[in-house]
């Protein structure tokens, strides 16, 4: 299941972490409904899905930002 959310770019079309709060916690909310229904489920940034991709996105660690999930 892949969860998308807009932005990633800066001013200057750079990848970098522009969610804003209300992103924040209405993807938290989805993850955590999504992880008590799906309990076996990693939680991973596209990036993270294969060595050879070579994406910025999202441009923040998903794995870690929601370990505890």
């Amino acid at each position: 299941m892949g969860i998308c959310y807009e932005g990633g770019l800066n001013e200057e079309g750079r990848p970098a972490d522009t969610r804003t709060q209300a992103q924040r916690f209405a993807l938290l909310d989805l993850l955590t409904i999504l992880k008590h229904q799906y309990p076996e489920a990693q939680i991973i940034g596209h990036y993270q899905l294969s060595a050879s991709i070579h994406k910025a996105c999202p441009c923040f660690d998903a794995q870690k930002e929601y370990f505890t999930i």
